[in-house]
């Protein structure tokens, strides 16, 4: 059993701020011809990039706008008297990964400075935060029943702690959850095939950035008789840190962190069977001492960094791949469809190409507002630096 990463994978946060006018102006033009295109529209302001939905978020927030896959998603409130907390974030796995808290908390604070909202010292409210460890163990085999709870947990933490959520077919287990959000949750399941189920292509590059620090060789999806990934992964909503912290502040995640997740770990145990009667006295799997070892460790410390830009380059691959897969089956259909025999589908490419130019030809502004759209939606995988052809704005969350 191996660790091939650790650190945090998702980040909520609350602001003090309030949308400036300027930039309300764009969101309220954005949103309206994002609802009419049912698609999300890009903006820039001040030199950051924007795609905004055609819906909000609850708690009142008017605008999402998201920054991209190694970004996070915002939300905006229009200004309200009496409600400072203007502005949300949720930031993504990738960007934790990529740059680790400390990189993300600038690079939050560097947009916040770009959009001209002013955020006061302890302006801040942390309201979710997930740690993540996970693990080359091709031997684990996940059982719902080795999951106790500590004799010393008290009544509410149990409430807290229930129910109990398993996914698996056959009686072979993917997952287990423990908890239930805005509260605490702990989930063990199987990563692999959540990676590969979802097309999470960038996981790969993680898990092999580590792979190649230790002289091992790759992962990949098409490896299925290879080594399986396993995470184990603590979560603390907004519900338990309110019960923790009570302020929520960046002090209290740098400081109370590794506490808050041991804590977990005591109250939820994964354990391997014992003698003894009572389950809550049997020994921890060995899978738990190494999450323990790792939260006791340094949580921020960066695992595996990698170049943006490679990951970028690496979804773009897969966007391709996708897209061909996809033309490849419509075309084959278009075959049917247009009567051909099986001996004459070799013409099929070309007749495609002749319906796609006639229909081009015909209606060129369609297929111009049609290349428009698409590049509102895959903007942020334009592996051009910052200010050349259409990539305009900064890479920030």
């Amino acid at each position: 059993m191996k660790v091939i990463y650790r650190g945090l994978d998702a980040l909520d946060v609350a602001f003090k701020g309030r949308t400036p006018k300027d930039l309300l102006a764009k969101l309220e033009e954005a949103k309206e011809q994002a609802i009419k295109e049912i698609g999300k529209v890009t903006i820039t302001h001040n030199g950051v990039r924007m795609a905004v939905a055609e819906t909000g978020g609850p708690g009142g927030y008017a605008f999402r706008c998201d920054t991209g896959p190694d970004g996070a998603t915002w939300f905006f409130k229009r200004p309200k008297a009496g409600d400072p907390w203007g502005v949300r974030v949720s930031v993504k796995a990738l960007a934790l990964a990529l740059y680790d808290l400390g990189g993300v908390r600038a690079r939050l604070y560097e947009f916040l400075d770009a959009l001209e909202i002013l955020v006061p010292p302890g302006g801040e409210s942390i309201g979710r935060v997930d740690y993540a460890v996970d693990f080359l163990a091709s031997d684990f085999v996940l059982e719902p029943e080795h999951f106790v709870m500590h004799s010393h947990t008290s009544r509410k933490d149990h409430k807290e702690l229930s129910p109990m959520v398993i996914h698996g077919t056959s009686g072979c287990f993917t997952s287990v959850t423990v908890g239930k959000m805005p509260n605490r949750q702990v989930i063990v399941y199987d990563k692999r095939k959540e990676v590969v189920d979802k097309r999470k292509v960038y996981w790969w590059e993680i898990w092999n950035a580590s792979q190649a620090k230790r002289g091992e060789p790759p992962l990949g999806p098409k490896d299925q008789e290879g080594p399986q990934v396993w995470r184990v992964e603590l979560r603390a909503g907004k519900d338990h840190l309110k019960k923790i912290w009570g302020g929520k502040s960046w002090g209290y995640l740098d400081d109370k962190l590794g506490s808050l997740l041991l804590k977990t770990l005591d109250d939820v145990r994964y354990v391997t069977p014992g003698s003894d009667s009572n389950r809550s006295r049997w020994p921890n799997h060995e899978i738990w001492g190494y999450v323990r070892n790792e939260v006791e460790g340094d949580l921020f410390e960066m695992m595996c960094p990698l170049d943006p830009n490679a990951v970028r380059k690496v979804l773009r691959e897969e966007m391709d791949h996708m897209l061909r897969r996809q033309i490849k089956g419509l075309a084959a259909t278009y075959a049917v469809v247009s009567g051909r025999s099986p001996s004459d589908w070799g013409e099929t490419p070309g007749l495609i190409q002749e319906a796609l130019r006639e229909d081009i030809q015909a209606r060129p502004a369609d297929f111009q507002d049609r290349i428009r759209r698409a590049g509102e939606r895959f903007v942020f995988l334009d592996l051009r630096p910052s200010g050349e052809g259409n990539n305009e704005g900064a890479m920030v969350p």
